[in-house]
């Protein structure tokens, strides 16, 4: 019967013993630096988080008040009323992983990291105006955005959609009035200091419109192209356009300088 209890008492006692370490032995301080450096130590993304308000609760999990990531100086994004849980296995592999959830502005987050090699991200719904990178790049709007973002070898993809756009300024040069587009999606990717853009379309009554490029340190090399609707146009719209022509209804416009 002792041989049975010795087994027993160690089996159980590990487990009591990681969440004793959890509770007592690990400060608040050290899990909010630890999860900032993975975060920014994460290869090539150049992203500087910032955490406020985080606690820790049982069985690995952290609360937090908000996550702001930057680039450079610029904020990207805000996430809010964050709770998270921390998988311990990988914490013996020396590697970081844990489960998210959250939100932007009224808008929905979740997803699941393994820094720094991998993670995805579900945004479901946030409001236009609660991601603070669109108002830097010079977009003011409302519409609810819905994206999915992925992280693999230090490069994040991301796919988005803005099915109720309402667009009312932006300081992109576009010779079409930028209210005009209703649905906006896109696809684009983030390695260091570079946002390659490979499509972002447009849609409006006015017509189609298609963004592609780079942005490199904030310096925007895109080109616009321009598929207006037959007769659509105001007669001013279509004299900007005309010189940008490549063939019958397609025109292509460069965009060139800094985001602001």
């Amino acid at each position: 019967m002792t041989k049975l209890r010795n087994p027993l008492f160690l089996i159980i006692s590990i487990p009591v013993f990681i969440l004793l370490l959890w509770l007592i032995a690990l400060p608040d301080s050290v899990i909010k630096t630890t999860i900032e450096n993975s975060i920014s130590n994460n290869g090539r993304l150049n992203i500087n988080p910032s955490i406020k308000g985080l606690r820790k609760g049982l069985f690995f999990t952290v609360y937090a008040e908000s996550l702001e990531l930057k680039i450079g100086k610029t904020a990207v994004l805000i996430i809010t009323d964050i709770s998270s849980r921390i998988n311990p296995l990988y914490l013996l592999k020396k590697q970081f992983a844990f489960s998210i959830r959250g939100k932007i502005g009224t808008g929905n987050i979740k997803g699941f990291f393994k820094l720094p090699e991998s993670g995805s991200l579900k945004i479901d719904k946030a409001e236009f105006s609660s991601i603070p990178y669109l108002a830097s790049a010079g977009l003011q709007g409302k519409g609810l955005i819905s994206a999915r973002l992925n992280l693999k070898n230090n490069i994040m993809d991301a796919v988005f959609e803005i099915p109720d756009a309402d667009i009312r300024s932006s300081t992109m040069a576009i010779p079409m009035p930028i209210s005009s587009f209703r649905k906006i999606q896109g696809a684009l990717q983030l390695q260091g200091n570079t946002i390659k853009i490979t499509s972002i379309s447009l849609d409006s009554d006015k017509g189609y419109a298609r963004i592609k490029g780079e942005v490199i340190n904030g310096t925007m090399d895109l080109s616009l192209e321009l598929m207006p609707s037959a007769g659509k146009l105001e007669p001013i719209e279509s004299i900007l356009i005309s010189k940008y022509q490549i063939s019958p209804g397609y025109y292509v416009i460069p965009i060139k300088g800094p985001i602001l």
